[in-house]
């Protein structure tokens, strides 16, 4: 039977076909060949190319291993592949062989999200760390004893997100025996078996934080009863001491990957004992003056593991729990913690998420941009092809707006869902855990940013891309807000802030100009959804949306001038920013708000700096802009109160102890008092 080789589906079907069969049939390889030629790369194909050699027994057993060694270099990340590897090595007694191998996919970080991987490695590296070579060789038997640690570790973490408390206890379990065992010879010699055992320390006590707040959000405990052991072990997580940064001799590659580990247990630990309680600090010093003491380790342990554990064989029972104080984590730590997490985790929207929540809920602006320059290098801020919606001219305000409104969503949700809860505990916190926090991404939002992240560094699968770019290219419309873009003006207009907010911060002319031109292009787009919202003229959703509408944040018609008005600062703002100052203050002057007068001030404040670093002929034109400058302060702290309570900013600045206008709040006012 012969079939046209252009029929390549209809070929794999044959091939599907054959190796299904009860009784072995000798037509089966040749149409899994045929099929292999006209499909290179296909996982279908090397599923059944393996089925027939398994079938061989020890004479497919080479043929085997060269078939799933080349099939890794297509599919470095294939969980199955790897697995078949390390279990055919350990068949055949090559365990170092297959020890090897986990190891070189650790290095690599491909599977750092597959349970079953952890699993897995756990189980080659415990029976290795029992062959009479290893157990007898101290340096071999520490090398791989920090290992499993870290495997261990990993563990516990994915079974905090896929399983439930009972395996995730069982888990965390096993990493705490561990700990317990090794007490004694891993810290008594300075190598990577010492500095990796510091680190687990820390790294138990914050997934044992976890596990507590996961037992709470099963309803299998009162977020009460867990309150204070959570905050004690998020305490001790994050006041844990870091790697030394200078590692030993040759030693310096293999420490990195440790420093970044702890850079992100002190961000999640330190997140999270801001979410605890309205009053931290009070809290902070309540639970180490009842906890940390002698009995705090056996509370710990109990609230735990209960009574069905041996005591004896936990690190944590025993353990002596140092407190070094009881302050808060300071906003400036955790944005120098949170940057290197997000090396660590490799672009993992769900973790960027996670952390761009923390922020917004805390009410305090981070460098979305700094976070993105680390995963894409290579990308510029702003394209010069903003029209179009083609993969290539993907740019950084991209990501940053995609995930500017991920995190928009995420808060949004949590605060409906927290209003619509029947029965709200005031000790729940605010935030849970990364490992244990739903409603962070929803399936589309993930699937645009692995396209986009798979595409950019260039690990889309054989015959993958052209299906990615679509999807690529379909989201860009969408957040470049082009023709049906379908978002709620909710969302515009909070990217549109951010943006104007980020340029307002950032030190670069370019970037300034940048992110005040993204953001005049969504007040640009909302502004005819604003007059439609005026005419009481409903925002249709679509079906299938990249970002969710939501009723909370829908804009009511009184809104509508307000917004009007930001946006008309915004479009100012952009022109003073490109160099058309008199433009731009001609069009703020035409109007008259608290909210103008303060652009106006600044832009008199750039200009009298610009003047006084002149010749003396401008000397001059200097005064004139400060008086101008003073005049617009003067209005703003004249304001109504009812202006006033929309800009509290401006009165606190401008305020002095005697309640009078503080016209010395910048440097060159100083001499406005002297030309009077």
């Amino acid at each position: 039977m012969d079939l046209n080789p252009a029929q390549s589906d209809l070929v794999l079907k044959m091939a599907e076909l054959m190796c299904g069969k009860l009784e072995p049939d000798s037509r089966a390889e040749f149409w899994v060949e045929e099929a292999a030629s006209l499909l290179p790369g296909h996982p279908t194909v090397f599923s059944l190319r393996e089925k027939l050699l398994s079938t061989r027994g020890q004479k497919g057993s080479n043929q085997l291993y060269e078939l799933l060694q080349s099939e890794l270099k297509l599919r470095p990340d294939d969980t199955y592949i790897n697995d078949k590897l390390v279990r055919l090595y350990s068949a055949d007694g090559r365990h170092e062989e297959a020890v090897k191998h986990c190891l070189e996919v650790e290095k690599t970080g491909a599977l750092r999200d597959r349970l079953e991987w952890y699993e897995l490695l756990v189980s080659v590296l415990q029976e290795y760390l029992c062959q009479p070579s290893v157990a007898s060789n101290e340096q071999a038997s520490r090398k791989f004893h920090k290992e499993l640690l870290l495997a261990l570790c990993s563990r516990v973490r994915l079974t905090l997100m896929g399983k439930g408390c009972e395996e995730s206890a069982d888990a965390l379990w096993s990493l705490d025996c561990m700990m317990q065992s090794l007490k004694n010879t891993a810290t008594n010699t300075l190598d990577e078996l010492s500095e990796v055992f510091t680190e687990m320390r820390a790294q138990l006590y914050l997934y044992a934080g976890t596990l507590l707040l996961k037992t709470a959000q099963d309803g299998l405990q009162q977020w009460r009863a867990v309150q204070d052991d959570a905050t004690l072990c998020y305490l001790l997580a994050y006041q844990a001491p870091r790697p030394k940064a200078k590692s030993l001799k040759s030693e310096h590659t293999s420490h990195k990957p440790l420093e970044l580990l702890a850079s992100d247990r002190q961000s999640q630990a330190g997140h999270m004992l801001l979410h605890l309680s309205q009053d931290v600090e009070q809290l902070l010093k309540a639970v180490v003056e009842a906890f940390g003491n002698r009995s705090g380790p056996r509370n710990l342990f109990d609230a735990l593991f209960g009574t069905q554990k041996n005591e004896q064989l936990s690190f944590i029972c025993n353990d002596e729990m140092h407190i070094v104080n009881t302050h808060a984590p300071s906003a400036a730590d955790l944005a120098k913690w949170d940057s290197d997490a997000v090396m660590l985790h490799a672009g993992d929207l769900r973790h960027l998420a996670w952390l761009g929540l923390q922020w917004a809920l805390m009410e305090q602006s981070v460098s979305l941009q700094h976070w993105l320059k680390q995963l894409f290098p290579r990308l510029t801020l702003e394209t010069s092809k903003l029209d179009t919606n083609s993969p290539e001219s993907i740019c950084l305000l991209d990501l940053e707006v995609f995930l500017c409104g991920v995190v928009f969503s995420s808060q949004t949700q949590l605060q409906e869902t927290a209003r619509m809860a029947s029965v709200s505990s005031p000790h729940q916190p605010r935030c849970l855990p990364l490992h244990i926090m739903k409603l962070l991404s929803s399936v589309k939002q993930r699937e645009w940013w692995d396209a986009v992240y798979s595409l950019i560094h260039k690990r889309a699968l054989s015959g993958t891309s052209a299906k990615l770019r679509m999807l690529v290219q379909h989201g860009l419309g969408t957040l470049r807000a082009g023709e049906k873009h379908g978002l709620q003006p909710a969302l515009l207009i909070h990217w549109a802030q951010h943006l104007s907010d980020t340029g307002e911060r950032v030190n670069s002319y370019y970037d300034q100009k940048e992110y005040a031109g993204r953001s005049v292009h969504y007040w640009k787009a909302v502004l005819p959804l604003l007059e439609k919202i005026r005419n009481k003229r409903s925002i249709p959703e679509p079906l299938e949306p990249m970002f969710m509408h939501f009723r909370s944040k829908d804009i009511q018609p009184y809104q509508v001038r307000v917004y009007e008005e930001e946006a008309a600062i915004s479009f100012a703002t952009l022109l003073n920013i490109e160099g058309n100052t008199d433009e731009a203050i001609a069009n703020l002057e035409k109007l008259n708000s608290i909210s103008y007068n303060w652009h106006l001030a600044k832009i008199y404040q750039r200009l009298s700096e610009e003047a006084e670093n002149g010749l003396e002929e401008t000397q001059g034109r200097c005064t004139n802009f400060l008086l101008q400058f003073r005049k617009y302060l003067t209005k703003i702290y004249q304001a109504s109160p009812e202006d006033m309570d929309k800009a509290r900013f401006f009165s606190l600045c401008l305020e002095t102890n005697d309640g009078e206008p503080n016209f010395y709040c910048w440097e060159p006012t100083i001499r406005v008092a002297s030309t009077e």
